[in-house]
């Protein structure tokens, strides 16, 4: 998927976002943030910027830029970084539904990703 440099700062600083969700950010979660970033090209974020983002949060981030098609591939990524760590918490559930609502806010009918975001009991 092509995003233009503002649509790839966006979904790197959301996907600091869901990895910061629970306070803390696990290994694994740092190590699928660093493939998404590679994925999309890493050149939207400097390593600098990204381990800041890591360490301390990540800026506020246009949801906007985020198109419903783009919104679902940030869904699989998003669950892909909560699951990393092997604990979905709390917290990165409520995140992911907050920033997948905003995404979606304007589109009728129910996305996959509201349909794919129910937590499950660990096993």
């Amino acid at each position: 998927m092509k995003l233009d440099h503002e649509q790839q700062r966006a979904f790197i600083a959301l996907a600091c976002k869901v990895a910061w969700a629970d306070g803390v950010v696990a290994d694994e979660e740092r190590d699928q943030v660093l493939r998404i970033v590679q994925r999309l090209g890493g050149t939207a974020v400097s390593s600098e910027e990204l381990d800041h983002w890591l360490d301390s949060g990540a800026p506020d981030a246009e949801l906007a830029q985020l198109s419903p098609e783009l919104g679902e591939y940030f869904f699989y990524e998003a669950m892909n970084i909560v699951q990393s760590d092997g604990d979905v918490a709390d917290e990165e559930v409520r995140a992911l539904e907050t920033i997948m609502a905003r995404v979606f806010r304007a589109h009728a009918g129910t996305p996959l990703a509201k349909i794919a975001l129910v937590k499950r009991p660990a096993r």
